[in-house]
């Protein structure tokens, strides 16, 4: 299978409570060259992202513990600065600013492989 995975978009941390969906994207995302991290709620997130250091994170915004706004603050406030942040959600308001909530993006679910693709290319080149 070819490489999806651009340089300098390499490592990804899926924040998803429904492990079914956290486990496949993950397994999709590594298939296709990427360094995967996941965590299944928000505590966890914001411990896993320090150590992994990711360039984009895929946030749940509907987590069991903590919410996934509260999530992008907390990684922001940790020094998470250059991490891209993608809301994930099942509802998605079509005004929604999502730059001023801490997300340079957001797909809704369920999530298709070539919408996903496609953001992380627009992510690779707006780094770039």
């Amino acid at each position: 299978m070819d490489s999806i995975a651009p340089t300098g978009v390499a490592r990804i941390l899926i924040v998803e409570d429904n492990r079914d969906t956290a486990d496949t994207t993950a397994m999709l995302l590594r298939m296709h060259g990427y360094e995967v991290a996941v965590a299944y709620d928000g505590r966890s997130a914001i411990q896993t992202a320090t150590g992994f250091d990711p360039d984009v994170v895929l946030l749940d915004l509907s987590l069991p513990d903590i919410d996934g706004y509260a999530v992008a603050r907390s990684l922001r406030d940790a020094g998470l600065e250059r991490a891209s942040l993608i809301a994930v959600t099942g509802y998605a308001p079509d005004d929604a600013d999502w730059s001023e909530l801490d997300f340079s993006d957001h797909l809704v679910k369920p999530v298709g492989k070539d919408a996903l693709v496609s953001l992380l290319g627009r992510v690779h080149a707006a780094r770039s």
